[in-house]
């Protein structure tokens, strides 16, 4: 049987779609399916209904580019992860020309400064040699889009996302990680953007692993098994993670 093609924390988490008014996971006709094909790692089903997204998109919307820069941002993860790097950069270069008109109308837009800072991760997980010039102009953004609104759930993952991967010498604490995971995570379930949002469970997932990865396991499998009661058929944790977690830890 084919393995599933997870989409897998490359250098980051994937972003979630918030504006900066903090409007919600948009229910849009293609949510629920990205949600299904994530769940079940079908990236091939994923590419197809982020093509449907691009080609209808309304380029008047702001919502409605952000949505289609959030089914990217998922598939440019997953391809760096896969190493398809001229894939990846293709995608990069699609949502950044979005972003950085954006930009140019919403310059405090916590949530777009977020995904600049995101997109500049993107291109160090091609190519590492350039994180040390990329990577403090990502974390410039990333803090900007926390002084300017500290609960922004997409400010959050990214610079939780940049605490983890980050080495300590440089300044990266997964500890410290998690307390912004933790607060993207309150941040959903407040604002009620749990059911069928894959933003969500990833960022439970990246919770999870990195309870894993400081030695707080009973955390790590608290964390998997929410996932599990949630969202039962979420592959990569339901069939991987958390087994893996039982059978290292004999829990």
């Amino acid at each position: 049987m084919e393995r599933p093609q997870y989409i897998t924390r490359v250098v980051f988490v994937m972003i979630t779609l918030l504006l900066s008014t903090q409007l919600g996971f948009s229910q849009s006709t293609y949510s629920d399916s990205i949600y299904k094909a994530y769940s079940r790692g079908k990236m091939d089903k994923w590419l197809e209904i982020m093509n449907s997204c691009e080609k209808n998109v309304n380029q008047d919307n702001d919502e409605e580019l952000l949505e289609l820069i959030s089914y990217y941002y998922g598939y440019t993860a997953w391809a760096i992860g896969a190493e398809k790097y001229d894939t990846a950069e293709k995608y990069i270069d699609k949502s950044e020309e979005i972003i950085d008109a954006l930009l140019e109308k919403s310059p405090k837009n916590p949530t777009l400064l977020a995904y600049k800072g995101a997109y500049i991760a993107f291109t160090i997980g091609i190519s590492k040699l350039k994180a040390i010039y990329l990577g403090p102009r990502s974390m410039k953004y990333i803090n900007k889009s926390i002084e300017l609104d500290p609960e922004n759930i997409q400010g959050n993952i990214e610079k939780g996302n940049s605490m983890y991967y980050r080495p300590s010498a440089f300044g990266g604490d997964k500890s410290e990680a998690i307390e912004y995971y933790l607060k993207a995570v309150k941040s959903f379930e407040k604002q009620e953007l749990v059911v069928n949002n894959w933003m969500y469970i990833n960022t439970m997932t990246a919770l999870g692993q990195a309870y894993e990865a400081t030695d707080q396991i009973a955390l790590a499998k608290l964390c998997y098994e929410k996932i599990i009661r949630i969202f039962p058929n979420f592959m990569w944790v339901e069939d991987e993670l958390y087994p893996d977690l039982l059978k290292r830890t004999k829990q």
